[in-house]
C-alpha cells in the first residue's frame, strides 16, 4: 500500500480487540502517543479496566502507567477506526473473525495473535489487503489488574515488510519492530521453539528455576527445537530469526544449554515462558495442533515427545 507523505504522521483511532498481556501495553503505550484507543475485552476484565484503568508496569525500570481507556465489550459493525489490533489467543481467532469480517468501517486490521496454521483464512474472511499479520516482542503477566511486562532483547516485535504505516506506528510508540518478508514461516518457527520449552515446562511443573536446573532436559528442548526447524528447512521456509538461530544452532550445544538456564533461572523465565504456559494451557494445545500440521513424528522425534507432554497436561486438567 503507497503512503502519500504525511498521511501516517497523524494520531490515528486505533481499537484493540483483546486486553490481556499485549492488547493492554500496547493500547496504553499507542494511547500515551496521542492516538484515540478503546479496549474491547471480556466483562469481568472490562469491568476491571473501567473501575481502575489500564495499567502497566515495565518490570525492568518499574516505570508504572495507568491510563482511562474507553472499553468495550464487544466489536460492535459499525465501529470505525483507522487500525484494530486482535491480541487474542489462538484458540480464540476463529470466534472474532466474524464480527472483524462485519466491522467493514476499520480500514487496517493488525494480528498480533500466536497461530501457525496459515493466514489463509484470515485473508479470506478480512480481505488481503486490510489485513497484516504481526507478533508482538513482549511478554509479561497480569496480576491484580496491573500487567508486568518486559521486551524481549532477541525479538522485536515482527510484522509484515508490506505495512511501513504499521511499522511506523509502533516505533512511534517505543516499540523495536522488525519487517519480515512471510510472516506465516516466521511464526511456523516460532511455534516450534514455543511448543517445545511449554512442552518441557509442563514436566517440571510450569517452574522455570526447576527446568533451569535440569541441564539435560534444556539439551533436549534445544534439540527439539533443531529438529522442527530442520523439517521446515526441507520445506524451503526462510530460516528463524538471526538472534535466535544463532543461539539455538549455532553456538556450540553446551553454550546454548547455558544459555538458556541462566534465561530460566531468571525473572524472565517466568514472564518469557512459564506465566503463559501456566495460564494459557488451550492456546498450547491449538498451537501443538498447529505444528503436526508441518513436522512428522519420523523429522522430529524430540519435538514430538514434547507435544505429548501438552497433550497430557490437556488431559490432566
Amino acid at each position: 500500500m503507497k503512503l502519500k507523505h504525511g498521511d501516517h504522521k497523524s494520531m490515528k483511532k486505533i481499537v484493540v480487540l483483546g486486553a490481556g498481556v499485549q492488547g493492554t501495553v500496547f493500547g496504553v503505550r499507542l494511547a500515551q502517543r496521542g492516538n484515540e484507543v478503546t479496549l474491547i475485552a471480556r466483562p469481568d476484565r472490562a469491568q476491571e479496566l473501567r473501575q481502575f484503568g489500564a495499567t502497566i508496569q515495565n518490570a525492568d525500570t518499574s516505570e508504572t502507567t495507568t491510563i482511562s481507556l474507553p472499553v468495550m465489550e464487544r466489536l460492535a459493525s459499525d465501529c470505525s477506526a483507522d487500525f484494530c489490533l486482535v491480541t487474542v489467543r489462538r484458540e480464540q481467532i476463529a470466534a472474532v473473525l466474524p464480527d472483524l469480517a462485519r466491522a467493514t468501517s476499520i480500514r487496517r486490521i493488525v494480528f498480533l495473535a500466536n497461530h501457525a496454521n496459515g493466514s489463509e483464512n484470515i485473508f479470506a474472511l478480512l480481505g488481503r489487503s486490510r489485513t497484516v499479520i504481526a507478533f508482538p516482542g513482549i511478554a509479561g503477566s497480569k496480576e491484580s489488574g496491573i500487567v508486568r511486562y518486559v521486551e524481549i532483547p532477541q525479538q522485536a516485535t515482527s510484522l509484515e515488510s508490506t505495512a511501513p504505516d504499521i511499522a511506523w506506528l509502533f516505533r512511534q510508540a517505543g516499540f523495536r519492530v522488525d519487517e519480515v518478508e512471510n510472516m506465516d514461516a516466521w511464526l511456523r518457527r516460532h511455534v516450534v521453539f514455543i511448543t517445545a520449552i511449554v512442552g518441557s515446562l509442563y514436566g517440571h511443573g510450569c517452574d522455570a528455576a526447576r527446568l533451569a536446573r535440569n541441564r539435560e532436559q534444556v539439551r533436549q528442548f534445544i534439540l527439539a527445537v533443531r529438529e522442527g526447524w530442520a523439517a521446515l528447512d526441507a520445506r524451503e521456509e526462510p530460516a528463524a530469526p538471526l538472534a535466535l538461530r544463532a543461539i539455538i544452532c549455532w553456538i556450540p550445544l553446551r553454550f546454548s544449554v547455558t544459555y538458556w538456564c541462566k534465561v530460566l533461572a531468571s525473572s524472565r523465565g517466568d514472564l518469557y515462558f512459564a506465566d503463559h504456559a501456566r495460564h494459557a494451557p488451550a492456546e498450547i494445545a491449538a498451537l501443538a495442533t498447529d505444528v503436526r500440521t508441518f513436522t512428522s513424528e519420523g523429522q522430529a522425534p524430540g519435538l514430538y515427545k514434547l507435544l505429548g507432554a501438552i497433550d497430557r497436561r490437556g488431559i490432566s486438567r
